[in-house]
Formats: C-alpha cells, sequence, structure tokens
C-alpha cells in the first residue's frame, strides 16, 4: 500500500485550514476542499451540495489522513 503525501503547498495550505476553529466553511475553503480531495483522492472536481455535512466531514477526514502522512 502506497502512502500518499501532500505536496508542500497543499500541506502549508490545509495546516491553515485546520487552524480555523470556525464550524462553517467559507466558499473560499470548499473550493479548496474539493480542488485537494479530486487531486488526492484521484476524481472529478466537484463542488458537493451544502445541505449535508457529511460528504463534507467525510472529505475533510481523507484530507486529514493524507496530511498526517507529511509533505513532500
Amino acid at each position: 500500500m502506497q502512502i500518499t503525501k501532500m505536496l508542500k503547498k497543499d500541506y502549508n495550505k490545509w495546516s491553515e485550514f485546520k487552524k480555523s476553529i470556525s464550524n462553517k466553511l467559507t466558499s473560499e475553503e470548499t473550493k479548496m476542499i474539493s480542488l485537494l480531495h479530486a487531486k488526492y483522492m484521484n476524481h472529478s472536481y466537484h463542488i458537493p451540495c451544502g445541505c449535508s455535512p457529511k460528504t463534507w466531514n467525510t472529505w475533510i477526514a481523507h484530507l486529514n489522513d493524507i496530511y498526517e502522512n507529511g509533505s513532500l
């Protein structure tokens, strides 16, 4: 199993995102999460519906897992 690491610029962006204490996502954050998730989870870019937090929480958890592997 290959361990995925973030590129340094993405790692830095995610570090800043993780510092946020807000429980609401801004439009800039939703775009960033969608772009990073598409990139690292190998799917086409799209922004999920904001009507349910389930997808957003799952995507954030996926990106946190990759973040924990460090950066390139």
